[in-house]
């Protein structure tokens, strides 16, 4: 069994032009997904995974599975064991990753990490770190703003930061020579509370 795999996405050409190239590489079942949410994502990639000998996947691009690079060695290594074959046709050639010899080992090192290391989805930001949650660029903007007199809550709006976060941040990285003007808006906002 053919399946072919359409994602609308702002990294792909258009859902038309994906249909079509899948559709003249010939395929039995075309799976199309929008913006889908994780559920459906992990649907997808679950489907997938459960192929058996012989199905091929066609796709325009690997963004097409939109999936991490550990979630692509997994589901490729997954392919070869299984003897499914994975057909890219959105490229200057058709490339075709058939299952005829051993998993690659780098291939299947990556997978191994991947079933090894606790799961992080794919768009989930690192923390910030804790010494400063602004960077020096983003404090300085901040400060900027606070000197045009944007209140502490509109700046921790902007930074999705506490209004007292922001205060503290302002002031502990507050530059030489710059101390009145702040001294003054500090005490203000203290008397007024959160604005």
């Amino acid at each position: 069994m053919r399946y072919g795999v359409v994602r609308t996405s702002p990294d792909l050409p258009a859902p038309s032009v994906q249909r079509r190239l899948i559709e003249t590489a010939g395929c039995d079942i075309l799976l199309e997904q929008g913006e889908p949410p994780a559920a459906n994502h992990r649907s997808l990639l679950t489907l997938l995974s459960g192929l058996q000998r012989g199905d091929e996947v066609v796709v325009h691009g690997l963004e097409s599975l939109d999936a991490t690079t550990g979630e692509l060695a997994r589901l490729m290594r997954r392919f070869f064991e299984a003897g499914v074959t994975l057909k890219i046709v959105g490229g200057s050639q058709v490339e075709v990753l058939a299952p005829v010899a051993a998993i690659p080992r780098a291939l299947a090192l990556l997978a191994d990490h991947e079933s090894r290391k606790p799961f992080r989805e794919a768009g989930q930001k690192r923390p910030r770190p804790t010494d400063s949650p602004l960077t020096q660029h983003q404090l300085k903007f901040a400060r900027d703003m606070h000197r045009r007199g944007h209140s502490m809550r509109a700046i921790g709006l902007l930074f999705r930061l506490a209004p007292n976060e922001i205060a503290r941040l302002l002031r502990s990285s507050r530059p030489e020579g710059d101390t009145a003007d702040e001294d003054a808006r500090d005490a203000e906002y203290g008397a007024a509370g959160q604005r």
